[in-house]
């Protein structure tokens, strides 16, 4: 299964609380949060990169992609100036316990048709969509806006839910993270702001350290310092918009016992210096 993939309980309607169409008309980042509320994002044009509990996802132009909510997200590198994109927020109970999986066969193609055993399932939906359908689902998108602008919110619930059928349907296979990745993830998140050396890698994850982070770049798309390097700029972040901290002492809390070099990782993860961070920071959408 995909890293907090939606699962959506087939016999309960979402509930719009927001939706809309936006465009980055100059330096934009996805805001630093964790809402109550799942995501929903169809970008129509540039890109966009969103980061969800450290692994980054790259937006391209008719791509759908779902944000869970309660989940950590945030983003490191400015859209491409002149992106837009449709969104919507929306809640959704999750599925009981004794729920199975719909399986795909079932998925209807033009409308939601479910049989009463049917709605006692739920169904998953992809990170990230991609499939020969696109076009119908960003018409699903905008009449759904256009319902929900209008105060009809069955209307553009019903759309959603058709987003969610033709996306769960053509999901991929499940993807289970690799066992070592998962304890080496773990193990840096938990002591990122430390200098650990390769052999308390390959004491943690039993491999070889070039092995472990071979494995680690192809799961996660980064190598093991550069997700160290995320994490520790992370809370630098946080603790620049929280706290009125000195730099020297966020490097210091962070793991960086260099201040320069502190600086030199956050401007080129960030595209701009600690203190013009603080000073200039606004939340994106």
């Amino acid at each position: 299964m995909e890293r907090h993939a939606l699962k959506i309980p087939c016999n309960a309607m979402p509930f719009i609380c927001e939706a809309d169409y936006s465009v980055s008309l100059g330096k934009m980042i996805h805001a630093d949060r964790t809402v109550p509320f799942h995501v929903a994002i169809y970008l129509l044009r540039g890109s966009m990169e969103i980061i969800e509990d450290g692994f980054r996802y790259e937006l391209l132009p008719h791509r759908l992609f779902f944000l869970k909510s309660g989940v950590h997200h945030w983003g490191e590198n400015p859209f491409e100036e002149g992106s837009a994109w449709y969104y919507a927020h929306f809640y959704c109970g999750e599925p009981n316990e004794h729920m199975e999986e719909l399986p795909r066969n079932v998925y209807y193609d033009t409308k939601v048709c479910l049989t009463l055993q049917d709605s006692e399932k739920y169904i998953t939906l992809p990170k990230l969509t991609d499939c020969g359908r696109m076009r119908q689902i960003q018409k699903d998108f905008e009449k759904m806006i256009e319902a929900h602008i209008h105060g009809n919110i069955p209307q553009a619930s019903v759309r959603l839910w058709q987003i969610f059928l033709e996306c769960a349907k053509n999901a991929p296979g499940d993807i289970v993270e690799n066992g070592y990745v998962k304890k080496l993830r773990e193990y840096i998140q938990a002591h990122y702001t430390e200098n650990f050396d390769a052999k308390e890698v390959e004491t943690i994850c039993g491999l070889s350290y070039k092995y472990a982070g071979t494995l680690f770049k192809e799961e996660t798309g980064q190598t093991i310092r550069e997700y160290q390097r995320m994490l520790r700029v992370r809370r630098a972040k946080q603790l620049l918009k929280e706290t009125d901290k000195p730099i020297t002492d966020i490097a210091q809390l962070t793991g960086f016992s260099d201040v320069f070099y502190f600086s030199r990782v956050f401007r080129a993860q960030q595209g701009c210096a600690p203190s013009e961070y603080r000073r200039t920071y606004i939340p994106g959408i």
